[in-house]
């Protein structure tokens, strides 16, 4: 999975030393040389000319440049794709918001960890002098130039937290970077309420184009409970035919929805309606192998720790699942008696924290509004998103009024008159 790191700060914020601790703690970091045009130390950069520079700026492979200290600084496309296909996790320094969000923009689908380092001015221009590199007053006018960032998954003031721990909380963020998210995705429909076939599945071609792991297709959000089979499976060939197989998950409120997924190569997400444990634990005995589950209290019986070390040792442990409502300290406790079983936190208020807590992913309800319209792949601009659609969600009364609320943030110049 394309993960990369923006490593952004000032002037002798200590950009070069920090990169260099992750490089120590693991290979998978390399240290993203820009291109320089111009005199001046080369050391770190890929020097050019300015007739290749040109050039790249034309064939359009130039992400951003500037200019500073007499020289031109260049991060370019083909680099650092080079290196996300290589399976690296690139390093990319730089000191302008600009260049912040030219790089996000570029490939918003790569899971990017936003790193803000920072220093006070006189430790910086300890720095500065320590490295007599005779232009001390211009890196400190350089240093004043720089803005804080607005948002960011990583602050750390180098002042006060050394390398090899300011690596260590970086790697927590690529670690977090890297989790499943999941969005129910809506079916669309008729002024009439009806089904829309029509315009859900021009909506979920366009929808495809994100970076959303998976659409959960008929889940609770979407009402697919209210839907009968035969609607349910219309919905997800809809789905099928926009996005395939493999990005999707079926919510199976029957036997015969596990079935239809099944036939269709899709992997099921079955809801787990148990009235008790015994009731769950045959349950999860009729699961095909492969399929995952969809906990909430409102259908049952949860599934927790003590269920997840019965299925585990019974053979019949799902490789998955959303579990509702559940608490940091439950998704801990069957991470650890089931390591195998990949949690999908129901809730996504706690994005950091669920991941922290051992979740191997999210449900982002909330996103279902923005499935056309998402942020760069940044858990620093996703995590405020969701917040602000959820505190307008959670004003509302039921999950009808949701549901309904969801389809009119929906744009659909898909849909016909």
């Amino acid at each position: 999975m394309d993960t990369a790191i923006v490593l952004y700060g000032p002037p002798a914020s200590g950009k070069d030393t920090v990169t260099a601790a992750l490089v120590d703690r693991d290979q998978r970091f390399r240290h993203y040389q820009r291109m320089k045009v111009g005199a001046g130390r080369t050391a770190g950069y890929r020097m050019i000319s300015p007739a290749e520079f040109e050039q790249l700026t034309s064939a359009g492979e130039i992400i951003y440049s500037n200019s500073r200290y007499g020289s031109t600084y260049i991060i370019d496309r083909p680099e650092l794709a080079k290196s996300l296909a290589a399976r690296q996790v690139p390093v990319i320094h730089v000191g302008q918001l600009e260049a912040v969000d030219a790089l996000l923009a570029a490939a918003p689908n790569t899971r990017w960890v936003v790193t803000e380092l920072w220093c006070p001015r006189e430790i910086a221009a300890e720095r500065i002098d320590a490295r007599n590199t005779g232009d001390t007053a211009e890196r400190l006018e350089a240093w004043e130039a720089t803005p804080r960032l607005a948002t960011a998954d990583v602050r750390i003031d180098t002042a006060l937290i050394d390398p090899v721990a300011a690596a260590g909380q970086i790697i927590e963020a690529v670690d977090a970077a890297r989790c499943t998210v999941v969005v129910p995705a809506m079916h669309l429909v008729q002024p009439d309420g009806t089904l829309d076939m029509v315009a859900t599945q021009l909506y979920a071609s366009a929808a495809a184009t994100s970076w959303v792991d998976y659409f959960l297709i008929n889940g609770s959000t979407a009402s697919g409970n209210e839907l009968p089979h035969s609607q349910r499976t219309s919905v997800l060939d809809a789905w099928l035919e926009a996005v395939g197989p493999n990005r999707l998950l079926a919510c199976a409120w029957s036997t015969n929805d596990i079935a239809a997924a099944a036939e269709r190569r899709v992997t099921p997400m079955a809801v787990l309606k148990a009235g008790s444990r015994p009731e769950a634990q045959r349950f999860l005995r009729t699961l095909p192998a492969g399929s995952m589950i969809y906990s909430h209290p409102e259908f049952g019986h949860r599934f927790d720790a003590e269920l997840a070390r019965w299925a585990k040792d019974s053979g019949c442990l799902p490789v998955a699942g959303k579990i509702s409502k559940i608490s940091l300290t439950e998704i801990t406790e069957i991470q650890r008696v089931a390591p195998e079983f990949a949690i999908w936190d129901g809730s996504s208020r706690r994005i950091r924290k669920s991941i922290s807590a051992g979740a191997g992913g999210i449900v982002a309800m909330p996103l279902a509004a923005r499935l056309t319209d998402l942020p760069p792949r940044s858990l620093s601009l996703i995590q405020p998103i969701v917040d602000a659609l959820r505190k307008e969600l959670d004003q509302l009364p039921d999950r009808a009024a949701k549901r309904r609320w969801l389809l009119d943030q929906i744009q659909k110049p898909w849909a016909g008159p």
